[in-house]
């Protein structure tokens, strides 16, 4: 598979990772529990062409720490999905708990008081004309509709994109 890849990526950590820091931190994981789910995520998650396959497996997340399956403590860098506020904050925990218990989910045909505080507290942070909410289910969609939209209103089509980088996983 990776006589197709150019030399050049093969330097750093990217999308692609076959350096020999991958090797030798894939070497490292000789925790017999932790193969065992590695082996077992690799046969049922269809991962993406050029992703970095898992690094460890995660038992417990706190703060900024995630811990795997022998407890070994991880500062989280990754900065990805919602995670910035902390892992198991009590006070999200508590918002979390309250909203599910009242209204897990709202289509977007209908509207609700909670999604309305929201987009308004963004439009205020935000200001100027930047006065109107699209929700996005997640990253990729969210990459997608910014796209649409800055062609839409540009009359541009062509974007910028870097290569080594995660811009979503669609055709957007």
């Amino acid at each position: 598979m990776t006589q197709n890849i150019k030399p050049t990526h093969f330097r750093s950590e990217g999308d692609v990772n076959t350096t020999p820091a991958r090797q030798a931190w894939n070497a490292s994981m000789d925790d017999e529990r932790t193969q065992a789910l590695l082996k077992r995520d690799s046969e049922v998650f269809l991962h993406q062409a050029m992703s970095t396959p898992c690094l460890d497996t995660l038992e417990a997340a706190e703060g900024i720490y995630i811990q795997d399956a022998t407890g070994k403590k991880y500062m989280d860098f990754h900065g990805n999905n919602v995670h910035q506020l902390g892992y198991s904050h009590p006070h999200v925990i508590k918002r979390v708990q309250e909203q599910i218990a009242k209204l897990p989910f709202s289509p977007r045909r209908f509207t609700n008081e909670t999604a309305i505080e929201c987009a308004e507290k963004l439009t205020q942070i935000c200001g100027g004309e930047l006065n109107r909410v699209l929700f996005a289910p997640g990253g990729t969609s969210a990459v997608g509709m910014a796209l649409k939209l800055a062609r839409h209103i540009t009359g541009n089509y062509k974007v910028v994109s870097l290569w080594d980088s995660f811009h979503g996983a669609s055709l957007d």
